[in-house]
């Protein structure tokens, strides 16, 4: 054989050996392989890259068929085990291997989970998403507050949009609108109906009697004056307890509210050791009403209100027979219906405000009770007004024509 034909020979007989060393390795890796699906119905593969909530609930589960062509079947469950963690409370991005095994085959992926924040703030409108407001009265929108599960308190980024025209009757919209640090955004809607006063207020039925304790104090000027922007008049159970501001008494007669009676002192200890010593501090805090007013009052209101149970500590029965006594004595005591909570149960404008919202909605007549000492509770004055004047309640001052609200005495 020439050497022409030996080479031809050596080609053929190596192409024939790489053939079949090819042939085996294909044979060898190709007749079966595994499927790899998520939880969801995601087909995966190496370095496949899956978005998944924040705060989810369930891990991933992922799944797979092992396929033998050989023999064609259709495919058959195989087993996965997995390695690596997936922190679903914290953004990031995390991998996990998927390792699929059926008899002695097996084949493992890298599976990139990213866990994202898809939830969007919550908005809340104190006061509901639709209210009435009287015409020509300012309006202040009653408030709102934006939660993220995130971020936490994003109220200070909502954004107000739309306009109320409170010379105008009509229905107005306000948005609001509020995006978290992942850019997921909210928003909520207001309806505001603005009305004639004469459509709101029903003049014999939905009456407020606003009424203060304890004053007159370094906050009383600030509350006159909120009253005197809505023509709103209210009652004053007064005493000396803050001397220096006597004479915002007769700034409170002056403007037309109603000048009453809480006793000169305000000591419990003091006003109920007896009955002498109870009348004796308040015929000494009417003797002022007279100087700053010019006449005495004949309205009362006893400390901690004719209920009161800390009287027994001082003077056994002593509020059984006071509250006949003052009656004898032509004096009108009066409790209340409504408590505001700013005597202890909360120091949060918003929530004195809520109190005396929730409560008046309860009766017709509501006699409601707030300190003018109190700077957090004079705050919330105006929008208990403003709610008030739009959902058809009448503000008036207390007199000796008005109903009395009396408690169940306790002692």
């Amino acid at each position: 054989m020439s050497n022409k034909g030996k080479k031809i020979l050596i080609v053929a007989v190596a192409s024939v050996v790489l053939l079949a060393i090819v042939t085996l390795i294909i044979v060898h890796f190709s007749y079966y392989k595994f499927s790899f699906t998520s939880w969801d119905g995601t087909k995966l593969s190496n370095k496949t890259e899956v978005e998944v909530a924040l705060g989810q609930t369930e891990l991933p589960k992922v799944t797979a068929i092992y396929t033998d062509l050989r023999h064609e079947r259709n495919g058959a469950p195989a087993t996965v085990e997995s390695s690596g963690t997936i922190d679903l409370e914290h953004s990031g991005e995390y991998v996990v291997t998927y390792t699929a095994s059926y008899n002695d085959r097996e084949n493992a992926i890298d599976v990139v989970y990213k866990v994202v924040d898809k939830t969007a703030p919550v908005i809340t409108l104190k006061g509901g998403n639709e209210i009435s407001w009287a015409l020509g009265t300012n309006f202040v929108d009653p408030g709102y507050t934006a939660v993220d599960n995130v971020d936490g308190d994003v109220t200070a980024n909502v954004e107000v949009s739309g306009n109320v025209d409170i010379n105008a009757e009509g229905t107005y919209t306000l948005t609001y609108k509020v995006s978290d640090s992942s850019k997921n955004e909210a928003t909520a809607e207001r309806t505001v109906h603005v009305k004639k006063p004469t459509e709101v207020i029903n003049a014999g039925d939905k009456i407020v009697y606003l009424t203060f304790d304890d004053g007159p104090g370094p906050y009383t000027q600030k509350l006159l004056d909120i009253l005197d922007k809505y023509g709103v008049k209210v009652t004053f159970f007064t005493t000396d307890a803050y001397p220096g501001h006597e004479a915002m008494i007769a700034e409170e007669a002056k403007r037309g509210h109603t000048v009453a009676i809480h006793t000169f002192s305000h000591d419990y200890a003091k006003v109920y050791a007896s009955d002498e010593a109870y009348f004796d501090d308040l015929n000494k805090m009417n003797a002022l009403i007279k100087q700053q007013t010019g006449k005495e009052s004949k309205i009362i209101r006893f400390p901690g209100g004719s209920s009161n149970e800390i009287s027994k500590k001082y003077s056994q029965g002593i509020m059984s027979r006071l509250t006949q006594e003052v009656t004898n004595k032509g004096f009108l005591y009066d409790d209340w219906n409504v408590s505001s909570g700013d005597a202890g149960e909360t120091t949060d404008t918003a929530k004195v405000v809520q109190n005396v919202i929730n409560g008046i909605q309860k009766h017709n007549e509501s006699t409601v009770l707030q300190h003018d000492i109190k700077e957090f509770s004079v705050n919330a004055v105006e929008q208990i007004i403003q709610w008030g004047l739009a959902n058809g309640y009448k503000f008036l001052p207390i007199t000796e024509n008005s109903p009395m609200e009396h408690h169940h005495v306790n002692n």
